[in-house]
């Protein structure tokens, strides 16, 4: 098969596209997930569920020498499962009493605090 190559329009000399144009104009259709990063997050989530088991058992065992590296380690893990919470600026009297409430949920389920991955 000998195909006759044809010139390709908008192309510099070099093959390359000049700035500002593309071989793709419109681009992507939104939404469309990157193939090769949609395995690799299949992947990472397939090791994370075989090996969450183990991960807690470990957690728990550094926690008995060491309670505050436990923590470290659950809160470097937690920031790959929840969305990173964004700081808010409360404007308020000085005579008024504020109260903040946080609500954890996982799967739907609200999670009361204390009992988390390191009670049992």
């Amino acid at each position: 098969m000998n195909k006759e190559l044809k010139p390709v329009k908008n192309r510099t000399k070099a093959g390359q596209f000049p700035k500002g144009a593309s071989g793709n104009p419109t681009g992507r259709p939104k939404g469309t997930p990157n193939k090769i990063n949609e395995r690799i997050r299949e992947t990472i989530h397939a090791a994370l569920d075989a090996t969450a088991p183990d991960v807690v058992k470990w957690i728990r065992r550094l926690g008995k020498d060491d309670p505050k590296g436990a923590l470290q380690v659950y809160a470097a893990l937690a920031e790959f499962a929840l969305p990173k919470l964004s700081r808010q600026e409360v404007k308020a009297e000085a005579d008024t009493e504020v109260r903040h409430v946080i609500t954890f949920r996982r799967g739907g389920k609200v999670i009361t605090p204390g009992h988390g991955i390191g009670e049992g």
